[in-house]
């Protein structure tokens, strides 16, 4: 079987650590990011992340979802266990600079896009964020929402659950 490469975006894992449901629709947005953690797990999948993702969920976390800090802790802990952590150096930040001279990229979008343009294998990127995914395909990299990514390549686990998204 061939081993897929994704990145991890903050809003994602975060979809995932909390199990969060959109409040106005019902839609589990963890189940997928659940389904492709247990992927990950298992080694079907190589997943990355940026440091600067890892900063943004702990703030998330602390700020805006009032988890305990032993809690935090111990999702943060679980991420370095299964996921590699890149940490951005200086032509991944002159990518990035360039990256969002060039588009309304965020910074922390601009430097996962410049990690990701860097590496060695070709990752998709994994995001719910639709701006984030407009361009990052319209830099030539591969970006898909959690579904569309297990639709397309893990079709018969996707098939299995779609059912329970709502």
């Amino acid at each position: 079987m061939e081993k897929f490469n994704i990145f991890l975006d903050t809003d994602v894992i975060l979809n995932w650590l909390i199990k969060e449901v959109d409040q106005n629709t019902g839609f589990k947005l963890w189940k997928c990011p659940y389904e492709i953690m247990k992927l990950i797990e298992k080694n079907d999948i190589k997943a990355y992340t940026s440091i600067t993702n890892i900063f943004e969920i702990r703030f998330v976390l602390r700020r805006k979802k009032k988890c305990p800090e032993i809690n935090i802790r111990h999702f943060i802990s679980n991420l370095y266990d299964n996921i590699n952590i890149e940490i951005p150096d200086y032509v991944d930040l002159l990518t990035a600079n360039k990256l969002q001279d060039n588009h309304a990229f965020d910074p922390f979008d601009s430097i996962a896009l410049g990690i990701v343009q860097s590496m060695v294998v070709e990752s998709t990127i994994i995001t719910r964020d639709s701006v984030f995914k407009k361009l990052s395909v319209e830099c030539g990299i591969k970006a898909e929402t959690p579904e569309r990514y297990m639709e397309n390549h893990f079709t018969k686990i996707f098939d299995g659950i779609k059912n329970e998204l709502y």
